[in-house]
């Protein structure tokens, strides 16, 4: 019952025809003080005065309260979906959440307006409105420029290059994750090689932002006339900014607290065995299970983003091959030598061939250098010589 009356309501007005004196506009919100709304948002404002519509189209919209909804998040089964409020709305929700708001208006024709409108309504039905969410290519912004992009078509022109700096998708993003600090170090952890991918075209624009800065300097191009794609702009800005204000407890401060901690410690008591294998218990524990994570993206999540990922050599594969090395090698000392070395070998290979195109996030330096220094230290417990030096020292 509640879709036949939805989908009447939209037939009703695709069959609404706009006045002269209608207007398309660009709405940017800044970036917010909460997790999702670090990117900003892109949202589209269709008005006219003598039909008295006026309509925010919002393609970021999500159910925060459905079933699982971080578990579906992860994965990318959370479906995100069209939906439409009066602008008044809109604006008050986001200068509420403290966002400054850009709003360009655009220089469409009145059938182009009148065109867009129909796209817009037609995505807005229930049956249409629902998408897949992908972070870099299908999002609120792509899906805004995809709808503008099929009214005006070829004739939209931009002035500048779209990437001079040949930024990857993983350059673009890091500096809105620079307020939280853990939230970049996870991001960037999860993202494999198709982060790390260079846009080109259309495909750099997938942030608001950079979506609203090349839309001020684009034109449309008729024949030998042309005009600026942005007619007018006004800004609303809210009575009390949002900021997102750093942890006190950055990921550089605790891991390099640790490192400067263990390193030493390590050193002048490598034989205080029940410390140390508590510890490293705990390390290689945390680092595995990031690893395990890893891979659960890669093979079950559909974001291609979260696949062919170089941290999965360090946070899986060496933590597990260096545990069994640790706890197992009692037995068969040379068919675990043998192990070892091809071990090594693998990822040597590994993070030669991915980390050239990836690399690892500096943030996690410390942590990299712990894990090799713990391994090291089981290396030279191991060999009866070094031991004895290590016991002796220890004495």
């Amino acid at each position: 019952m509640v879709w036949a009356i939805a989908n009447a309501t939209v037939s009703k007005a695709q069959s609404i025809s706009l006045s002269a004196d209608s207007q398309v506009s660009l709405i940017t919100a800044a970036p917010g003080d909460q997790l999702y709304s670090l990117f900003g948002h892109t949202a589209l404002r269709i008005y006219d005065p003598k039909t008295g519509i006026d309509r925010t189209y919002n393609y970021g919209t999500f159910d925060f309260d459905a079933e699982g909804f971080y578990w579906k998040f992860a994965l990318g089964n959370l479906r995100y979906f069209l939906s439409t409020t009066t602008f008044e709305n809109a604006k008050k929700a986001y200068l509420r959440d403290g966002r400054i708001i850009t709003e360009q208006r655009l220089n469409l024709s009145p059938e182009q307006t009148q065109q867009l409108f129909r796209y817009l309504q037609t995505n807005a039905r229930p049956e249409n409105r629902y998408y897949s969410y992908k972070f870099f290519y299908d999002n609120c912004t792509t899906r805004v420029y995809e709808a503008l992009n099929a009214v005006i078509g070829d004739s939209l022109w931009f002035k500048k290059p779209l990437n001079p700096a040949k930024n990857s998708f993983r350059q673009f993003i890091n500096p809105y994750l620079e307020p939280a600090p853990w939230v970049k170090l996870g991001v960037n952890l999860v993202l494999g090689l198709p982060a790390d991918e260079i846009p080109s075209g259309s495909e750099t624009l997938f942030l608001p932002n950079f979506l609203k800065k090349r839309f001020a300097n684009a034109k449309i191009q008729n024949g030998d006339n042309s005009v600026a794609l942005v007619d007018n702009q006004a800004i609303y800005t809210p009575s009390n900014k949002a900021a997102l204000n750093p942890p006190l407890l950055t990921p550089n401060l605790v891991f390099w607290s640790l490192f400067v901690l263990v390193i030493p410690l390590g050193i002048a008591f490598p034989n205080k065995q029940s410390l140390w294998r508590w510890f490293d218990r705990v390390l290689f524990g945390i680092v595995g299970g990031i690893g395990f994570l890893i891979l659960i993206l890669w093979l079950f999540s559909i974001y291609p983003a979260t696949t062919w990922n170089a941290n999965i050599v360090w946070t899986l594969i060496g933590p597990i091959i260096l545990y069994v090395v640790i706890y197992k090698r009692k037995h068969h000392p040379q068919t675990w030598k043998l192990i070892e070395l091809v071990t090594l070998g693998i990822i040597l290979i590994a993070l030669t061939f991915f980390l050239i195109h990836q690399g690892i996030p500096p943030t996690i330096y410390p942590v990299l250098v712990l894990l090799i220094f713990r391994g090291w230290i089981y290396f030279l417990m191991s060999r009866p010589k070094y031991a004895t030096i290590l016991e002796i020292n220890q004495n």
